[in-house]
């Protein structure tokens, strides 16, 4: 008798997690949606009969398991869609499930498909599912009010009235507070007095002074599991990056706004990074288990593999972030808060930091990363593959909106990713790193950085490097973000005034049509001239001058890389 494969995916994560700005309901929409896939998802399994050696793998927002019957794959499907419904209002999941031969400790010595095709089925049955779209409502009429925290959804809930509008949502109070069955015999429960203070305080005051703490049901969800981060008990804290840090660092503050993370000049840093590879590696690891299909227990090897796989991914993404971080903060002696982290899992990390530490963390953590992904590969079937991260950084002011912060920094994690794919394509033994790219935005959180860099970088006249590689070894035209960090810090060793370099830059970057090429020669001599000795030598030695500047165009190529950093690597800087 045929059994069936499920898929439960959350997608659209990110619309999900940037729906304010405020930080506090950013961490409590991302612990909410990993309560959902470690708790809650593993519950509705159990009751449906699915047992352990039928589960794949559950983790980062995604499960895979066996059922018996169709009929018992629809009922898990419209459970699992009610929990995230009911408990994270306005998230997106897709489930999809195919038939299969396949029986968990049975014979399929003789069935007509392998399990890995029909996962491929599965896969194409998920993207038909995701390609339908998520129906959406038309709220803006006259005399709705919005929630005051997302500014989309309609209010449910009023801070004045709050006791009665949680009791209209079916929450459960009793003296005053509000509790939640976490999982069994494990409750958590807020007072309600205090749980009105905090959504005044994010909702803010009218012009009149008024707070009347307007809040739909999705923000305050999210709100709810904001606060539980720090309160659930010791065997449930570990279903996020949060418990983990919590463990591994006592000193970890989650009472933070994104304000808590900038600068003296309002700025702080946003990174996302995404791993590199995983389709490649996954695809190559499945011809080779075809390769043994003869082999009565390949079947179950390469579920074995599957389950490892994932669990193993998460791992690495979580323990190079967290050593990332240990190294970083160790060095700096713990001054500057740790991080907030909006997404760690699978293979994606999305996290703010203070701007002069964010691009030193995402290097070291895509290295760390990258350094475990081989490892663990040179074991498996696919040695010759390679599993890396590529990032995208932004620094920007911390009013910027969340969302814009992600989508920027979305733009430039493909940037870094396509110039991967293009050494990759230039010879397949050179994609050997991932790659980072980053942008200093000082206004305008939406401006169009693609529009922005084709004005100032031309190709016969570049004046900046961007993408750079994490940790490439062959000579592509591309250079490693160390070496960039290495020369800032140099510049910053001899007190490299940072007028002279952006001098420098303005000349370089001027057109043929403003200055002959022999004009920028003597104006550049001009500069020199007023140089102290170990500028002049630095310039040399930096960029290979002989002072013969027969093509000066050829020469800053990353000028504007190193204006842009020269306040967030190494320290601040002298402005004499």
């Amino acid at each position: 008798m045929s059994r069936y494969i499920v898929t439960i995916e959350t997608v659209k994560i990110k619309d999900f997690l940037f729906s304010t700005n405020k930080l506090r309901i950013i961490r409590g929409a991302s612990y909410l949606l990993d309560y959902l896939n470690q708790i809650v998802v593993p519950k509705i399994l159990k009751e449906n009969g699915v047992e352990e050696r039928d589960i794949i793998y559950i983790g980062a927002g995604n499960a895979k398991f066996f059922t018996d019957t169709e009929e018992q794959a629809k009922k898990i499907a419209l459970e699992v869609k009610n929990a995230y419904s009911k408990q994270a209002p306005n998230s997106k999941v897709v489930i999809s499930y195919t038939e299969t031969e396949y029986r968990v400790d049975g014979d399929n010595s003789q069935n007509k498909r392998k399990i890995w095709e029909d996962i491929d089925k599965l896969a194409q049955n998920t993207a038909v599912e995701k390609s339908k779209g998520f129906s959406m409502s038309n709220i803006d009429f006259i005399g709705i009010e919005k929630c005051e925290i997302c500014g989309t959804n309609p209010a449910q809930l009023s801070a004045q009235n709050l006791e009665r509008d949680l009791e209209n949502l079916d929450f459960n109070i009793k003296d005053g507070k509000v509790y939640i069955k976490i999982k069994d015999n494990d409750e958590y429960y807020f007072d309600v007095s205090r749980f009105r203070e905090q959504i005044k305080d994010l909702t803010g005051t009218r012009g009149n002074g008024e707070r009347r703490g307007l809040i739909c049901e999705e923000c305050l969800r999210k709100l709810i599991f904001s606060n539980m981060i720090k309160n659930i008990k010791s065997d449930n804290k570990n279903i996020s990056f949060y418990g983990d840090m919590q463990e591994k660092f006592p000193k970890l503050d989650l009472k933070t706004e994104i304000s808590d993370y900038e600068n003296g000049k309002s700025f702080i840093g946003f990174m996302y990074s995404d791993g590199d590879g995983l389709g490649e590696f996954l695809k190559n690891i499945s011809e080779e288990f075809k390769k043994s299909a003869d082999n009565e227990k390949i079947e179950e090897e390469y579920l074995e593999f599957l389950k490892t796989f994932s669990k193993t991914l998460d791992r690495n993404t979580k323990e190079a972030l967290a050593e990332t971080i240990r190294d970083i903060f160790q060095e700096n002696g713990e001054e500057k808060r740790f991080g907030e982290f909006l997404i760690v899992g699978g293979d994606d990390v999305c996290a703010v930091f203070n701007p002069e530490l964010v691009l030193e963390v995402s290097e070291k953590f895509q290295r760390k990363f990258e350094d475990k992904m081989n490892e663990y590969i040179s074991n498996t079937k696919a040695k010759n593959s390679k599993i890396t991260s590529s990032s995208g950084v932004i620094i920007a002011k911390s009013k910027t909106p969340a969302f814009q912060l992600f989508e920027q920094a979305l733009k430039l994690q493909k940037s870094a990713k396509a110039k991967r794919y293009e050494c990759n394509n230039a010879s397949k033994n050179l994609a050997q790193t991932g790659f980072i790219d980053f942008q200093v935005i000082g206004s305008e959180g939406c401006v169009d950085i693609t529009e922005f860099r084709k004005k100032i970088s031309k190709q016969d006249n570049l004046v900046m490097e961007r993408p750079y590689a994490i940790n490439i070894k062959n000579d592509l035209g591309v250079n490693n973000i160390e070496k960039l960090f290495s020369s800032i810090k140099k510049f910053k060793g001899v007190k490299f005034p940072k007028n002279k370099l952006r001098y420098i830059y303005e000349l370089k970057r001027k057109s043929n049509e403003e200055l002959e090429d022999f004009e920028k020669k003597m104006e550049f001599i001009n500069i020199l001239s007023k140089m102290k000795s170990e500028h002049r030598d630095l310039i040399r030695e930096e960029y290979n001058i002989d002072y013969g500047y027969y093509d000066f165009e050829k020469y800053f190529n990353n000028i504007f890389d190193i204006v842009e950093l020269y306040d967030y690597i190494g320290g601040e800087a002298d402005e004499d």
